[in-house]
């Protein structure tokens, strides 16, 4: 068995927080940690380089939730949860500009449109004649206005001649995005460790024992998991479930007759122009079950299905090829709100983004703050 040297166990000793997970929720709260405990050593593990879930394999949507998504938010829970719900992934968005600036991130200021299809205009017309009052529902929030009727036929899609705009919501480059997080955590002070995959730990009054794949073993004070769709890895008794996203990229195109980041199918279909090329991906309502999984490999049938949406209703006539494939894991319930609290006397979770760690991650990261303090109840 592979052992800790001398040098490897002084170099971790004295750690008072490890936090599990190198994603935008695990960096942001590490460095959040270190900004309200300057003395704390705060150390944050991860199995592989770059993390490896959803923080550099989503879509650089800076997105708060559709007016139809808002609106079965509604229905499934309620108009105060709802409103939370997008109020906390708004104020993670503003956070982040806040804090890095539109230009770090990459970010184009496009606006969002939902679009329907034609077969879906009564829908689209339910959501419209709805607008009115989620816009006041939404004004503590966004006093301009959420969401407005825009025309669709400038786009050449195939679909419903009217839509929904989000004019607050563009498209990010999330490499940008991740490696400004990772930036300012390591410049204030937070250790990152990649290739250290934590499978269990051994509370007690004293600590955290940390136990790694390998054997070795890391005392800590507190342990703060940030792990997200991968948490039933660690915690299976916590309520949420792996769900794979597969997102694919097109070969450069000449003449994409759009710019921004649209929403179509209830949200289940996301895509964007990426510069010269047309991001797409989501379909998870193909099949649920099977998408519920660990598994980041790609799958024809999601393949052929968006590759057919795109020549049918986003580009028609025309005839795309992908030229990069690849899935990510997000973490899903029926409760879409994040998991952020006590697990135990030392043991801190900030897991659940439903889809959302990007809009959520700052805020999700000053929230681990505020529960570490006891400002908040658990």
């Amino acid at each position: 068995m592979t052992t800790f040297s001398y040098w490897e166990q002084q170099g971790l000793q004295g750690v008072d927080w490890v936090v599990v997970g190198a994603g935008l929720v695990g960096l942001q709260s590490a460095r959040c940690l270190k900004s309200a405990f300057p003395d704390a050593r705060v150390v944050v593990l991860d199995d592989h380089a770059m993390s490896n879930a959803a923080s550099l394999r989503n879509a650089g949507f800076a997105c708060f939730g559709s007016a139809g998504e808002l609106l079965d938010e509604i229905n499934r829970t309620s108009e105060s949860e709802a409103l939370s719900l997008y109020e906390k992934r708004f104020l993670g968005i503003q956070r982040l500009m806040q804090r890095y600036g539109p230009d770090r991130l990459g970010f184009e200021s496009t606006g969002g449109m939902e679009v329907f299809s034609k077969a879906e205009s009564g829908n689209a017309h339910r959501i419209i004649e709805a607008l009115p009052y989620l816009n006041q529902l939404l004004l503590s929030v966004q006093p301009s206005g959420a969401f407005h009727v825009c025309d669709t036929l400038p786009t050449g899609m195939d679909v419903y001649e009217k839509g929904i705009m989000a004019p607050a919501e563009g498209g990010i480059q999330t490499h940008w995005l991740y490696r400004a997080v990772r930036e300012d955590a390591i410049a204030q002070g937070v250790e990152i460790y990649e290739g250290m995959r934590v499978v269990e730990w051994d509370e007690s009054s004293t600590g955290v024992a940390v136990i790694l794949e390998n054997g070795w073993s890391i005392s800590a004070q507190h342990l703060l998991i940030c792990t997200n769709g991968f948490t039933k890895q660690l915690l299976p008794e916590v309520s949420v479930a792996p769900a794979r996203g597969q997102v694919f990229v097109t070969a450069p195109l000449e003449d994409l007759p759009f710019r921004g980041i649209f929403h179509a199918d209830q949200g289940y279909i996301y895509f964007r122009s990426l510069e010269n090329r047309l991001l797409i991906g989501g379909a998870r309502n193909l099949d649920f079950a099977g998408e519920e999984t660990f598994d980041m490999s790609v799958t024809a049938q999601f393949e052929d299905h968006l590759q057919n949406y795109v020549n049918t209703v986003v580009l028609p006539g025309r005839s795309v090829d992908f030229e990069y494939r690849w899935s990510g894991i997000m973490g899903m319930d029926n409760n879409r709100n994040p998991i952020i609290g006590w697990h135990s006397n030392r043991v801190c979770l900030a897991v659940r983004m439903g889809g959302m760690g990007v809009a959520l991650s700052s805020w999700v990261a000053e929230e681990v703050v505020r529960v570490v303090r006891g400002d908040v109840g658990i």
